[in-house]
């Protein structure tokens, strides 16, 4: 989907370099107000999509907390937080959600079906020594359009019913970009579920490398490519140290 496409440009370095806030500064969605919009975060546009997913915090009454709910129709839209961390030093992803429905339509192996009703993006800087020729060139154009440098890579975690869980599907739209599946059960629908991931470890399997910094992560509820409606809710995320 266009949200793949634009995924390497997600939470980019900046003109100065390495965006120095850690994980630990990740905003906890169960501290926010409901009925407001998620300030902290960044509304990354995707380009090609006509119509922007909304993002508002709400009051979740199985949980009895505040959480974030994203509502796409048609739509596509990320939601970005950058900071800078070491992926050896805490690896471990914690996320939960409850997905609203199931996109029909959605292929993850084809850009015409390339749409999530939930996925969470961790990406990691860019280094000029692990850069192919062809990425140095991507690099130096996207600095020089838009003033940052894109992600070396990027692991995107989703729910999907058109594929196992524990699959690792390769982006249709970039090499950079590995989809992880951790949920596919259509039982899932509107059911909060935990997840528990390490990045470093998924990171050296897909990519078959050490990872680079972790520059931050991204939310995202998108339809922009099957043109279908999907919203789903999200618990607190962080990042931490192994136990």
């Amino acid at each position: 989907m266009s949200g793949a496409a634009v995924a390497p440009r997600l939470l980019a370095q900046n003109r100065t370099g390495l965006y120095t806030p850690s994980a630990a500064s990740i905003p906890l969605f169960s501290n926010r107000q409901a009925d407001s919009p998620p300030v902290e975060w960044h509304a990354q546009p995707v380009r090609g999509a006509k119509h922007a997913t909304v993002y508002r915090y709400v009051r979740d009454d199985e949980t009895n907390a505040t959480v974030l709910e994203g509502s796409a129709d048609a739509a596509a839209t990320a939601l970005t937080y950058r900071f800078d961390d070491d992926a050896r030093l805490h690896p471990i992803l914690r996320f939960k959600w409850k997905p609203g429905n199931l996109i029909a339509t959605s292929d993850p192996n084809t850009k015409a079906g390339d749409d999530y009703t939930a996925r969470i993006y961790v990406t990691f800087v860019s280094d000029p020594q692990q850069a192919s020729i062809r990425e140095k060139a991507e690099n130096a154009l996207a600095h020089t359009l838009y003033g940052e440098t894109p992600p070396h890579a990027a692991l995107s975690y989703v729910f999907t019913q058109k594929a196992a869980v524990g699959a690792m599907i390769t982006s249709p739209f970039t090499q950079r970009v590995k989809k992880i599946v951790v949920d596919s059960d259509p039982g899932s629908i509107g059911k909060w579920k935990c997840f528990t991931r390490d990045v470093y470890d998924d990171y050296k399997r897909a990519f078959g490398e050490e990872p680079t910094r972790i520059s931050g992560i991204a939310i995202m509820v998108d339809t922009d490519n099957t043109g279908e409606k999907a919203s789903a809710r999200f618990g607190d995320i962080t990042l931490t140290a192994r136990p």
